[in-house]
């Protein structure tokens, strides 16, 4: 659900590992220009799994399906469709599309979560997984909105989507054990390996830790100190990673960058204290890890080895 820049990325990836996708958007052109994108994709997958044959309802000929020449697109892309918008669904079509997990990949306004997750679930019954690709809202927040709670878990998947990487996955306080077990297994097969989280917390672990090298960054502009692209020459020249924090923030898109600090004051993590985070580190140092200055820290290292 939602054809934009994170929603056709996870279309593609599940596509090219042998999954049938339908893509849906209420904007008939931002469903174009996802097409127009994924036809410029190229490449096999580095693993390939053998796709159970599904006869292709009468809902999916009925639809305009994009047109690519079969020399430009690439062959994967014959298992992503155009689904209905939502308004157009009925129970008949939905019971046609025989559905094992619908996801929200909409923009990161509460408002409109409400609205297409409200929907999905009414629309889509049990056993058919809801779940949401949400950057920085938990579940206890998006869970108010689904019909049959226990269901729903969010999966949420990290720019860019095409490049190995990991994904998170969380359930509310409902969400029953095997839907989690089902998003594992299919994360494990899209190649996209999952952390899974003990409880909710907002940003995950990655874009937790994310906000606070990119709000730096904003801070030393706001403050006049240096420009973004100086921000990023110490960034890159200390740490040597490709990019710097203003580059990190082009790639996620300003737009929904916007969207998690302005919707930050919807999740606030619990409190913690110095006291606590210095509970982390004094065992090991008392216990003589002191990093790799002394071959033993929160790692093992062997000498010589970095």
């Amino acid at each position: 659900m939602g054809a934009g820049w994170v929603g056709r990325q996870v279309a593609a990836r599940m596509a090219q590992f042998g999954l049938q996708v339908w893509l849906c958007d209420r904007n008939p052109y931002i469903i174009a220009d996802a097409f127009e994108w994924l036809r410029t994709l190229d490449g096999q997958p580095p693993i390939s799994f053998a796709m159970t044959d599904r006869t292709v309802s009468s809902v999916k000929t009925a639809l305009p399906q994009p047109s690519c020449s079969p020399s430009t697109a690439p062959p994967w892309l014959e298992r992503i469709a155009v689904a209905p918008s939502l308004d157009q669904l009925g129970p008949a079509e939905v019971a046609e599309l025989e559905l094992d997990l619908v996801l929200e990949c909409v923009p990161e306004q509460l408002s409109l979560k409400k609205r297409v997750l409200r929907q999905v679930s009414q629309l889509f019954p049990a056993p058919c997984i809801i779940a949401s690709n949400s950057s920085y809202f938990v579940p206890s927040v998006t869970s108010k909105f689904i019909h049959s709670p226990q269901r729903f878990a969010h999966l949420h998947f990290h720019v860019p989507v095409l490049r190995e990487s990991v994904c998170d996955i969380v359930g509310g306080s409902e969400t029953e054990a095997l839907v989690i077990e089902r998003l594992v297994e299919m994360a494990y097969r899209i190649g996209q390996p999952p952390i899974q989280l003990r409880h909710e917390h907002p940003g995950y672990i990655f874009n937790w830790l994310l906000q606070s090298v990119l709000k730096g960054a904003l801070e030393l502009v706001a403050l006049e100190v240096v420009e973004p692209h100086q921000v990023d020459q110490s960034w890159k020249a200390v740490t040597g990673m490709p990019l710097g924090p203003f580059g990190i923030m082009d790639q996620i898109g300003l737009d929904v960058v916007e969207q998690v600090l302005s919707n930050a004051r919807w999740a606030e993590p619990a409190s913690v204290t110095d006291q606590q985070l210095l509970d982390v580190i004094r065992p090991l140092i008392q216990a003589g890890k002191l990093g790799v200055k002394s071959q033993s820290g929160f790692y093992d290292y062997d000498a010589g080895t970095r």
